[in-house]
């Protein structure tokens, strides 16, 4: 009965929290996808593919931030309603709560790491197969009229679109050493065998280079790209996550380690860790949660925030600069000092 008590209070609190913190990062994703896929035309399928290989990287963060707050504002919630109390007065101790739910924090400590050692490099992967593929049979969508639309390395205006032809274009480019603005009344694109061409007839170049500016007439122009074939290999997560571990034995200067070897450093370091942190903070949820409502008021909010923020933090400092270091002491001395509050502040009370 108690175990079922605390199970409703956790999964009152989880899953709109849950459901609330997924819906504000589906809405980012969305938004992310629409920018990137803004001249390319793409079914509804397609944008959804793009936002189901996105997902698990968003619901990675969501759920351990989301499980270590339900678990501490459900017992706040308790504490604060006067049925804490009661439980206690029944002879139920703090380490009961504890034991009660450690095999669920365990659960979510393995979804966690199969989220962010498994999922989320596949379907990164999955997406970028998926965007290569559609590089090599792109369909490009200009609109008329709006500025500050992109294809390739080029900014382009059209006056008139039908069926892939447009009127009055203007191209505009720009590197570090010269500008190029093209403009042409006639224009249609055409994609063969991975070569992308944006073909133009009648009008004017203008290129400018070390203060000086020089102009091409033209009656037909291509506009090539080449946008390579999808890479379609399969995937082997052992192979990927091999190379984080290349340097790991050296006494190289982290700034001379590639910058893709740094890069998987960086990625395993924050998986582990944000995989771990429901676990490690199992004595701070009774920490903040617990309290006596008639000496304090309830700051479980802040606690919850503050708890959070500072771990996220060190997560983020370890990962880029201590990876593998960090992996071994963070959790180590997340742990001992959340015990080490526990001790003092419910332990020696109840």
């Amino acid at each position: 009965m108690f175990k079922r008590y605390m199970f409703l209070s956790f999964s009152q609190l989880f899953f709109p929290f849950f459901l609330v913190l997924l819906f504000i990062a589906s809405v980012v994703l969305i938004i992310s996808i629409a920018g990137k896929t803004y001249v390319v035309k793409m079914s509804f399928f397609d944008l959804f593919a793009l936002f189901a290989y996105s997902l698990p990287g968003s619901m990675f963060f969501i759920i351990s931030i989301t499980f270590f707050a339900s678990l501490t504002l459900g017992i706040a919630r308790l504490s604060y309603e006067y049925e804490m109390m009661v439980f206690f007065a029944l002879g139920i101790k703090p380490v009961d709560i504890l034991k009660t739910f450690l095999p669920i924090t365990i659960l979510a400590t393995c979804i966690l790491l199969v989220f962010s050692l498994v999922l989320v490099p596949l379907s990164n992967s999955a997406s970028k197969n998926f965007i290569a593929q559609k590089r090599a049979d792109i369909d490009v969508n200009l609109r008329a009229g709006e500025l500050g639309q992109k294809l390739g390395e080029w900014l382009v205006y059209v006056d008139e679109v039908k069926d892939r032809k447009y009127k009055n274009l203007i191209l505009y480019s720009q590197d570090t050493d010269s500008e190029s603005f093209v403009v042409a009344q006639d224009g249609r694109t055409r994609n063969q065998n991975g070569l992308f061409e944006l073909l133009l007839e009648r009008g004017d170049v203008y290129f400018a280079q070390d203060d000086e500016i020089r102009k091409i007439v033209y009656d037909h122009m291509n506009v090539r790209q080449i946008l390579g074939e999808p890479q379609l290999s399969g995937y082997d997560l052992l192979s990927y996550w091999q190379e984080a571990f290349t340097y790991i034995i050296t006494s190289l200067p982290r700034k001379e380690i590639p910058l893709s070897v740094r890069s998987k450093e960086r990625k395993i370091s924050q998986a582990i860790l944000v995989s771990v942190f429901p676990i490690v903070s199992l004595f701070l949820v009774l920490s903040f949660g617990i309290a006596n409502p008639r000496f304090k008021s309830n700051m479980s909010y802040f606690y919850v925030i503050g708890a959070t923020a500072l771990y996220f933090v060190m997560v983020y400092v370890a990962a880029e600069n201590f990876p593998f270091l960090g992996i071994l002491f963070i959790p180590t001395i997340w742990l001992l000092c959340s015990y080490l509050l526990y001790a003092k502040s419910i332990k020696r009370y109840y």
